[in-house]
């Protein structure tokens, strides 16, 4: 690297690293992260004008694949799919308008997990991960509380026996973002 472009890319870190007097005031949030196939809460940070760091746990039921929605039976198969189980996610949001919190952002995240179903009779437990991303809109409502809304795609994959074969699965699927947080 050239000598010349240290003071460019010392400009560029500044900008995006140098702390905004919003997140300066209030960085640091609890949040209830709903999704499609989530219901979790974690802890979101705001480190830079337009960055905000999120990691949450919880539910995971892929309701979309599932034919044993919360217990009732149906679909096409027997028995009916019943893959449930928990969830760890980390995401990044990027505010491409302005500053963190709120505003419009892209949100890539990465998903691990652990999920139980029933296969051939018998409880099986495997792993489940998923990748994606999302564009939304975060609402601040007054200085407190923030109301995140998006949509976007993923892909995801259930292995409760250790194959993605049913009730396991391996697919792409929409997403939606429901983040409410409360900021302190």
């Amino acid at each position: 690297m050239r000598t010349a472009s240290f003071p460019a890319l010392a400009a560029l870190l500044a900008l995006v690293y140098a702390p905004s007097a919003a997140a300066q005031s209030r960085d640091g949030a609890l949040v209830a992260d709903l999704g499609l196939h989530v219901v979790a809460v974690g802890y979101q940070r705001t480190l830079a004008p337009r960055l905000v760091l999120q990691a949450s746990a919880g539910l995971y039921g892929p309701w979309t694949v599932n034919d044993n929605v919360l217990g009732n039976g149906g679909g096409d198969h027997d028995p009916p799919g019943d893959v449930i189980g928990a969830m760890v996610r980390a995401r990044a949001f990027v505010f491409v308008l302005g500053d963190a919190p709120s505003g419009l952002w892209i949100s890539p995240y990465a998903q691990l997990g652990l999920v139980t179903a029933t296969v051939r009779g018998s409880a099986a437990l495997g792993p489940a991960w998923a990748a994606g991303a999302s564009v939304g809109y975060t609402f601040a409502l007054g200085s407190r509380w923030l109301l995140g809304l998006g949509a976007g795609a993923q892909y995801h994959v259930a292995a409760p026996d250790g194959s993605a074969s049913f009730p396991g699965f391996s697919r792409w699927s929409p997403t939606v973002d429901i983040n409410v947080a409360w900021r302190f």
